[in-house]
């Protein structure tokens, strides 16, 4: 492998990191801030809407800018402009829910273009450094755990020693830091542009025409874009509303806001450093539903009929341990099975239909704990969880084609190497 592509390859996956930590601090940050201000789950859900919402549509509707401009241009301005935007947004706050909310979505935007450039880096500099797409997909997925592991469990630290203000600036610091790594170890060459010269640029809206033929054509990514856009309306739910709010009423100490989240996180980590060894020759498919099966419902359940906080941590632990391979083959699958002149439009695309849920997750999840009550709130997310989850093995066809190997024409890189 060589240097200076490890050192890229490594840098991507720092800056990402990075920025994941501090997004995980003001996660957590962000709806304790409505809920000791307003006491209300249903603006809780509103103020992660309103991040989300513009996230999903810039993952939809940006890729084809981030073409145009350059992947790592765009990683860097968007990564400056959210440090920006969140010092400002410390600075507000205070003067009402709507200029809150304001923010929030303008940030969401910057998010969404960050993101998005990020992984659009992701297929040239592992092909460069000679990795299994597989192997540092899984890594990728660990160490997005890692993040929620440090982030969620200091936001409550930080929320409970210093206040909500330190938070968010930490969450700036973030942004900034991720602007830096990338500017430093990523070079030039990988992000650029995919046209320079405006003869060559393809039409707006035919660059995401190309983009949605791609996807259509492409039954596993469809059937595994709509299982996440499900599965995603029930995590949010949780991380936005249940968690908080049980919490609150249960333990009364915002201390403790992120060790449900880290438990999870820490499963996951766990998992993930068996699945980064194991990945290349595990079946995707059954892998991929046990992942479903075990490390959904269960956690939902346990929250819903326990009141000890152990109780809880535990099953969470198990349920992340389960969940370690979700995210990876996910990733591998888009990333083997898409070309690479398409791959911002196409992770874009998989942002913008898996995560779609994620702003009305929120929502109806403070809707359901204000009007049905939180236990049973809780109880009926983790049972259409679940029913979710089986439809992986009552259709099997669809599902038995993610241990296909990928279409020929899926990528002009060479194969990678283990």
């Amino acid at each position: 492998m060589p240097t200076r592509s490890r050192v890229a390859l490594v840098g991507l996956l720092t800056a990402g990191t990075i920025s994941d930590t501090g997004t995980r601090v003001s996660t957590v940050t962000l709806p304790w801030l409505v809920l000791v201000t307003t006491g209300s789950p249903t603006r809780m859900g509103l103020v992660v809407a309103a991040e989300m919402l513009p996230y999903v549509l810039t993952s939809a509707l940006g890729p084809p800018l981030v073409d145009r401009l350059g992947a790592r241009r765009v990683s860097i301005t968007a990564d400056l402009a959210s440090a920006a935007g969140m010092v400002l947004l410390a600075s507000v706050y205070h003067l009402g829910f709507a200029t809150l909310l304001g923010l929030v979505a303008v940030i969401g935007v910057l998010r969404g273009f960050g993101d998005n450039a990020k992984r659009a880096m992701a297929h040239a500099t592992i092909a460069a450094a000679g990795a299994s797409m597989a192997r540092v997909s899984a890594i990728d997925d660990g160490l997005h755990r890692t993040s929620i592991l440090v982030g969620a469990p200091a936001a409550g630290v930080i929320i409970a020693w210093f206040g909500i203000t330190q938070a968010i600036l930490i969450d700036a610091a973030s942004f900034a830091v991720a602007a830096a790594v990338v500017t430093a170890l990523i070079p030039a060459s990988i992000g650029r542009p995919t046209h320079t010269a405006a003869a060559d640029r393809e039409p707006y809206l035919k660059a995401l025409g190309i983009g949605l033929r791609h996807l259509r054509q492409d039954q596993v990514a469809v059937g595994i874009f709509a299982v996440m856009f499900i599965i995603n309306l029930f995590n949010q739910a949780s991380v936005a509303v249940y968690i908080p709010v049980w919490v609150d009423r249960v333990l009364g100490n915002p201390a403790a806001l992120g060790a449900v989240s880290a438990a999870l996180a820490l499963g996951a980590i766990v998992g993930n450093i068996g699945f980064s060894f194991a990945a290349n020759r595990l079946p995707r498919y059954l892998t991929f539903t046990i992942g479903l099966l075990v490390g959904g419902a269960p956690r939902f359940l346990a929250m819903a009929f326990s009141h000890d906080l152990l109780v809880v941590i535990a099953i969470t632990f198990v349920c992340g341990v389960a969940l370690s391979s979700v995210n990876p083959i996910i990733a591998a699958t888009i990333l083997e099975r898409t070309p690479p002149p398409l791959q911002a439009r196409m992770f874009g695309l998989a942002t913008a239909v898996s995560w779609a849920s994620i702003p009305i997750g929120g929502v109806l999840g403070g809707w359901a704990a204000s009007t049905l009550g939180l236990t049973t709130a809780i109880a009926l997310s983790g049972l259409l969880y679940l029913l979710v989850a089986l439809t992986l093995v009552l259709r099997p066809a669809r599902w038995r084609r993610l241990d296909e190997p990928p279409p020929s024409t899926a990528t002009t890189a060479e194969p990678a190497r283990t």
